[in-house]
């Protein structure tokens, strides 16, 4: 069902001129000959055995440009002090196991594990990889690694990063989710995907990102502003999705991964084979495709009608590395096609109310992967031409350029009688988004104890709808320039950063009109400046203590859907702010980010992280239901507006682990938000509910390699408040009151095997293990059913 071919050819590309404009205005200063900064650098971290993740002691740890050495500590941990902010190769050996030589890019005090492989597994061409080191960051950041990523398989992006602490997602259904950091969601938290700023259509909270998870080897969440670096549209946070860099030594590798999923059936599938050709060490390449299908969720006492979804994805990576300079293309495709809750589209206000009121929808059945309408179908394509070019001993220039293609097609339950497009199976709304990015980076060297980069990056935008589609969002054509420069300073134990931003954006509407039975086309264009600044700072109070402060100010401009957006669209109705009666045009956002995060690691048995945070945002933009629900000719749906007010959202995320003994661990996590609408003094509408979790894990140890590795046993319980810190008058407020709060058992089991010499990596979870009845205020199904009952996962890994 799936098409793989392009869409219209692709559009212009914008931004190719900014390598012109940004050479010219680079610092001539920072080629001069400078002072050596202060040598006082720390790089840590701990070495560990790649098929057990049992800490090696006793492991050599050597810097080969400077010849500094140490060795581990029984705990596997290492430390190399007194480092000038530069880039190293760092040796690591250990009797029994291959020695690993990495690339380490230092600017300030690093963190950096290394797991090495041992030499009984004779593996073909071992890829030994080199990361240039990511330059700390002044806000609250969290990674989940490969390992984490792992069991969190055959889940959507947003699913995967509720692992995050303060990270919730807002849900449609068992197929959609969108993530929310700190309370804020869509155009306030900025997704990149392999380097890429995705651009989708975010035209409500039921479009989730267009991403295959299993392309990440990584996630890392920016909780907080970080609209220097990467626009003004990151006021939430940032999340960053990175694939593991290409091979780059000879030999091929291979990967499998399999889920099955017991509530809905669903089964997923996702190979990657990737290689480095020994006669051409520079050419390395991969590629990677992933199909993922669902039937029928199954709530407790009954199954979700029309709730299955399926996905068909692929993708593709060629480089070109040397030393000096290298080239990257990469292209990328992602499909899908997911049901909509018949529940939530009827025929008139009675039943509306009714099916609210239910504890269960009137409409349900029985198992099946079949998707009737309405659904979703929705195919996004991404392709990608990066490179670098190290300019002498000044520092490292990098390009991007970007074109991504999204199209929509959404199918009605109902249509008018004159309407005979879904009996010919055709979409009634059909809209393609065409992007294209460009970013021009360029990153100096240390200079007097500074380092930073510099950079200009352009977006062109527009959004089409096709003949005979309905009208929702109307035409529109987005055009933003940027530049940015953002600063380092080190010395000893203390680290500030600085950043400036400027922004021009160019938005051009065309929207049909009716006046008097007469239809016309109304166009407009609208123009912002939208500067954003940062000043942040890292103090390392001691081995095992950083603290960390953050602030920015933001000024974002309204997004087309949240001015314009008119009409049906996955069985609800949305109105955009200008189109309300008696409003005017909405304003920009500004946004004030203050926060503190206080880091404990390191420790043989207690660490731990707690980030306090505020954001003040002038006229925040925001969508709450209109009631009555809107009547028309398409029946009675759930109908949402935008408004804008003045808010303030705090909160505090705590997370910890403790190690009770040589085998357990106890952890837990707690996520508290405050949203507060200060022009009327009152609370703000959807956001999370309290929530915490706290873990117990048995990790047994077997170091003989004829035994299963790495095996381990985790239980879960997670528990969540009703949330009543609610605007005034609820019941006038929205369709139903905040459901009750719940609390939910998990429980999952792993262990690594061997497949003659390639290790077999087996895990099985079962999550809501008591077959809880809830519903999560978050979810917008949830006036119409509940969540997800009894389910249980098994996953499967076979990497070479």
């Amino acid at each position: 069902m799936f098409s793989c071919a392009p869409g219209p050819s692709w559009g212009r590309c914008a931004g190719l001129g900014l390598v012109v404009a940004l050479v010219s205005v680079l610092p001539r200063l920072l080629w001069a000959q400078a002072p050596a900064p202060a040598c006082a650098l720390l790089l840590s971290g701990r070495v560990q055995d790649h098929e057990s993740r049992e800490a090696l002691a006793s492991a050599t740890v050597v810097v080969l440009e400077t010849r500094q050495a140490t060795q581990t500590e029984p705990d596997g941990h290492y430390h190399l002090d007194n480092l000038c902010p530069g880039t190293y190769h760092v040796q690591v050996s250990f009797v029994g196991f291959a020695p690993e030589v990495v690339e380490v890019r230092l600017t300030a005090a690093a963190y950096r594990d290394f797991r090495l492989h041992p030499d009984a597994v004779a593996l073909k061409g071992a890829v030994v990889s080199g990361q240039r080191a990511a330059a700390p960051t002044t806000q609250a950041t969290a990674t989940l690694t490969e390992k984490d990523l792992q069991q969190t398989r055959g889940q959507t992006l947003g699913e995967a990063l509720q692992k995050v602490n303060g990270v919730t997602a807002l849900q449609t259904g068992p197929g959609i989710f969108k993530p929310m950091i700190h309370g804020l969601h869509s155009n306030r938290v900025t997704i990149l995907n392999n380097g890429v700023r995705q651009e989708g259509q975010q035209w409500g909270q039921e479009h989730g990102p267009e991403i295959d998870p299993f392309l990440a080897s990584q996630l890392t969440v920016i909780k907080g502003a970080a609209s220097v670096r990467y626009g003004s549209d990151a006021i939430g946070g940032v999340v960053l999705l990175q694939p593991r860099p290409l091979r780059d030594s000879a030999g091929v590798g291979a990967e499998l991964n399999l889920v099955g999923m017991s509530n809905n059936g669903l089964g997923a599938a996702s190979g990657m084979v990737e290689g480095n050709l020994r006669r051409l060490p520079a050419l390395s390449w991969r590629v990677q495709g992933t199909v993922r299908k669902a039937g029928t969720m199954r709530a407790p006492g009954y199954y979700l009608k029309n709730s299955g979804f399926e996905e068909g994805n692929f993708s593709g990576s060629l480089g070109w590395r040397k030393p000096t300079y290298g080239v990257e293309v990469f292209y990328s495709q992602f499909n899908t096609r997911i049901g909509i809750l018949p529940a939530a589209h009827v025929g008139n206000q009675q039943d509306f109310l009714l099916a609210v009121a239910r504890n269960r929808p009137l409409e349900t059945s029985g198992f099946t992967y079949d998707i009737e309408r309405a659904y979703q179908q929705v195919q996004h394509q991404v392709l990608k031409v990066t490179g670098f070019v190290k300019t002498g001993s000044a520092g490292r220039l990098s390009t991007t350029v970007a074109q991504q293609l999204d199209g929509r097609d959404e199918y009605d339950k109902y249509r008018p009688r004159n309407d005979n497009r879904a009996a010919l199976n055709r979409p009634e709304l059909s809209y393609t988004n065409r992007t294209t990015t460009a970013e021009l980076l360029w990153e100096h060297r240390a200079w007097h104890r500074f380092t930073g980069s510099i950079g200009l990056a352009g977006t062109y935008q527009f959004n089409r709808y096709a003949d005979g589609s309905r009208q929702f969002i109307p035409f529109y054509t987005n055009y933003t320039g940027g530049l940015f420069w953002l600063e380092q300073w080190q010395q000893g134990k203390w680290l500030l950063e600085g950043g400036l931003r400027l922004d021009r954006r160019d938005l051009q509407v065309k929207r049909a009109t009716r006046t008097g039975g007469v239809f016309g086309v109304a166009e407009s264009r609208f123009q912002y400046t939208t500067p954003a600044a940062s000043l942040g700072a890292v103090y390392d109070a001691s081995t095992h203590l950083a603290l960390r402060l953050a602030s920015g100010l933001t000024r974002r401009a309204p997004a087309a859907n949240e001015r314009f957006s008119d009409g049906v669209h996955n069985a609800q109705y949305e109105l955009g702010y200008d189109l309300v009666p008696g409003n005017g045009p909405a304003v920009p956002e500004t946004a004030l980010n203050l926060g503190l995060t206080a880091t404990l690691h390191d420790n043989p048995r207690l660490n731990g992280e707690l980030t306090v945070y505020q954001t003040r945002i002038l006229n925040f933009l925001y969508q709450s239901p209109i009631l009555p629900p809107v009547v028309n000719i398409r029946g009675v749906l759930a109908s949402w507006q935008f408004r804008q007010t003045n808010a303030t959202l705090r909160g505090f995320d705590l997370s910890g682990s403790y190690v009770l003994g040589p085998q357990w661990q106890l952890g837990g996590k707690v996520a508290v938000v405050r949203g507060r609408d200060t022009r009327q003094d009152e609370w703000l509408i959807f956001m999370p509910a309290d929530r915490a979790e706290l873990s117990l894990r048995f990790d047994l140890k077997n170091r003989a390699a004829s035994r299963p590795r790495d095996t381990y046993v985790q239980a879960l319980g997670t528990g969540v408040a009703r949330q009543t810190r609610v605007p005034r008058n609820y019941a006038e407020r929205d369709y139903r009151e905040p459901p009750a709060g719940y609390g939910l058992l998990g429980l999952e089991a792993g262990t690594t095997l061997r497949w003659g010499r390639l290790p077999l990596e087996l895990s099985v979870a079962g999550s809501n293990l008591l077959n809880q009845r809830y519903r999560d205020y978050l979810n917008r199904y949830r006036y119409f059913a509940d969540e997800m009952g009894r389910n249980v996962t098994l996953r499967l890994r076979l990497a070479m």
